[in-house]
């Protein structure tokens, strides 16, 4: 049995799925968790995007303020197709609004990039190899995808019943 702080191989992920000649596989598919990994340094959070839009609202509405003042000079000055820039400039702010209801503004807890993979490589491969999916508690498969996890080069995040049940201790 291994340690923690030992890192497995996916020969023994594979034999701990039940099939061993699934190690090759296994490890090929590493690639797609250290992708994961590195491209969530690039991935934009859900408060920059919101930001990003609210900023971009208020902008619009006003440039759209300033539109309807030059409006006032519209006979004295040659703009062409200023409704059309107003039409726009308003359907750039629905558009904002529509997205802000969209993207939530909570927080949430930040999740570790690769994990999804990771747990999606290993439940497929179970269920190639057993016929079905494996349920959401299933223990056994959890140990497996934190296995997988450090054979692919991550630290260990741990058991989630023993984290979970140590936040409700009181130090």
């Amino acid at each position: 049995m291994l340690k923690r702080t030992d890192t497995p191989s996916f020969a023994s992920v594979a034999r701990k799925i039940g099939a061993p000649r699934l190690e090759p596989v296994l490890a090929q598919l590493a690639r797609h968790v250290r992708t994961d990994i590195h491209n969530a340094k690039f991935a934009r959070k859900r408060s920059e995007i919101r930001g990003s839009v609210k900023k971009l609202k208020a902008d619009a509405r006003r440039f759209y303020r300033t539109m309807e003042r030059v409006r006032t000079f519209e006979l004295e000055l040659p703009f062409h197709d200023l409704r059309n820039v107003r039409r726009e400039t308003r359907n750039v702010i629905e558009w904002c609004d529509r997205n802000l209801r969209v993207v939530s503004d909570k927080g949430g807890v930040g999740k570790k990039p690769g994990r999804a993979t990771c747990a999606i490589i290993v439940i497929e491969a179970w269920a190639f190899i057993r016929g079905k999916t494996p349920g959401a508690n299933n223990h056994t498969v959890h140990s497996i995808c934190d296995e997988y996890w450090r054979a692919c080069g991550c630290a260990s995040v741990g058991d989630p019943r023993i984290r979970d049940n140590l936040a409700d201790i009181k130090f």
